[in-house]
């Protein structure tokens, strides 16, 4: 049994940071809802391109149902492993169909046996187990108890579906008695591992809703909160608890579809995609402005009369944008505490889906949860001495302040501009003990302005009150905006 994935050139995958995409019901010989075998070989062949180019650094696992034929989905599989892609795999019952002289059993020795020697793409199946790093990676296709609750539904019902006819020796109790043994084995690894990726056909958590559902789930024993379960079968994509799916279904596009503008079998919405967490609240190794640099331009004026276009950019912003903040700075400036309370609280909202240190991809990507826990730790420090990475963690965790954290991936980035307005706004109000109660207005003094990197910028008036020219210069002696670090300066992002 291996215990190890192995990418290209035989180096061992680092999982810190590669993703994990999963997908299941792709039925390659379904068209529209109707069986069109002769369309599955260019679609299943779209499916492995879009993965080499969009999915080249992430773990697929593809939770079942491929074909209707156990045959193409082993030749499916070899593809897989021929193209270097790195995942697994598990079967879902389509998958077992043959002529009727192949049991379950016979299906599953043969995939173990053929793909034995794969180094890329793995079948799980009970009984074996691989890791990457701290993760054990288990599955199988799960198959259903046929319970409801605490009672077993009749099993007769069951003998009426096409699998009795595609499967040799087809009957619900031979289908219990794989799902008892595959149940047994994943507890056991639950139990002594600390973190479990888990990928069935079957859901191991139960939608029914009348007996008759129980082909399609059941009440399942599995223990434990320390995995992620990745699940098929339904044809309907959602998440219950750790339970998550993203499944294809009959409904793969035609060629009158894709041959609209646009069009295209496969994007990234037709995948879940599960992240690492790399940071965590209190850990203060990365408080500085670098933890959250990507948030920020290197656009500056060189020359005033050469950029008069860009100039006049960055003066037509003028203070707008502050003036959209006013409020949860107001509350930062005068309640540092209550306003990281209430970023705490609604980021943890948007993470409460956590399991095994991943967290599930929706609205707030890796990168932006990362970048508003640096931007909490930054601002617990209370350290003013970089002003650009006080008040570009001020900028990104007002967003989940108002409650819209989504915004984030979207947001303008700050350049040294908008910093040195959003901070003249901040001193203005701690000078005159502007509370939130108060603050009614923020916008230009056009009486009162200063040079900074070239651009001559109004001081803001916030409630009508300003601080002097005077005042701001002595202050930004005090507290220099320095020159962002050369290793950080990107002319991409002007």
């Amino acid at each position: 049994m291996n215990d190890l994935i192995i990418s290209k050139n035989n180096v061992s995958i680092e999982l810190i940071g590669n993703p994990i995409i999963f997908i299941s019901d792709l039925h390659f010989d379904f068209t529209r809802r109707n069986f069109k075998a002769k369309a599955a070989l260019q679609m299943k062949d779209d499916f492995i391109a879009f993965v080499k180019k969009h999915y080249s650094d992430s773990i697929l696992c593809l939770a079942g149902d491929f074909f209707n034929n156990y045959k193409k989905t082993l030749s499916f599989v070899k593809e897989l492993e021929k193209n270097q892609i790195v995942g697994f795999l598990v079967l879902g019952n389509h998958d077992y169909w043959n002529n009727g002289t192949m049991s379950h059993q016979d299906i599953i020795n043969l995939f173990s046996d053929k793909t034995k020697d794969n180094q890329y793409f793995r079948f799980l199946v009970t009984g074996r187990k691989y890791y990457l790093n701290d993760i054990c990676i288990i599955g199988d296709t799960g198959w259903t108890s046929f319970r409801r609750g605490k009672r077993q539904v009749e099993l007769q019902q069951f003998m009426g579906l096409p699998d009795a006819g595609m499967v040799k020796d087809f009957n619900p109790q031979n289908i219990i008695d794989l799902h008892d043994e595959w149940v047994s084995f994943a507890n056991d690894v639950l139990k002594k591992e600390e973190k479990v990726l888990i990928v069935t056909h079957f859901p191991m958590v139960n939608f029914t809703r009348e007996d008759s559902d129980c082909w399609w789930s059941s009440t399942t024993k599995l223990k434990g909160d320390n995995s992620w379960r990745i699940f098929g079968h339904t044809h309907l994509s959602g998440q219950k608890f750790n339970n998550v799916s993203s499944q294809r279904g009959y409904d793969n596009k035609d060629e009158k579809a894709l041959e609209r503008q646009w069009a295209m079998q496969y994007t990234y919405n037709s995948f879940g995609k599960i992240e690492k967490s790399v940071y965590q609240y209190g850990i203060r190794s990365l408080n500085n402005f670098e933890s959250i640099s990507d948030f920020h331009s290197a656009i500056v004026v060189k020359n005033a009369t050469d950029e008069f276009a860009l100039v006049s950019t960055i003066k037509r912003y003028g203070y707008k944008r502050c003036a959209a903040n006013k409020r949860n700075f107001t509350i930062l400036a005068n309640s540092p505490e209550a306003y990281l309370k209430t970023v705490k609280k609604v980021t943890k909202g948007y993470l409460r889906d956590t399991y095994m240190g991943y967290v599930l991809s929706g609205p707030l990507p890796e990168k932006v949860i990362n970048a508003i826990e640096h931007s909490i730790t930054i601002l617990e420090s209370g350290d003013l001495s970089d002003i650009r990475a006080y008040i570009t963690a001020a900028v990104i965790t007002g967003y989940v302040f108002n409650g819209m954290p989504y915004l984030i991936r979207d947001m303008r980035p700050l350049d040294d501009y908008d910093i040195l307005r959003f901070w003249l706004m901040l001193l203005t109000i701690n000078h005159y003990g502007i509370n939130m109660e108060s603050i009614k207005t923020v916008r230009s003094n056009k009486k009162n302005s200063i040079t900074f990197c070239n651009v001559d910028l109004y001081l803001p008036a916030v409630n009508d009150l300003s601080l002097s020219a005077d005042e701001v210069q002595i202050l930004m002696q005090k507290t220099p905006l320095l020159p962002r670090p050369v290793l950080l300066n990107d002319t991409n992002d002007i």
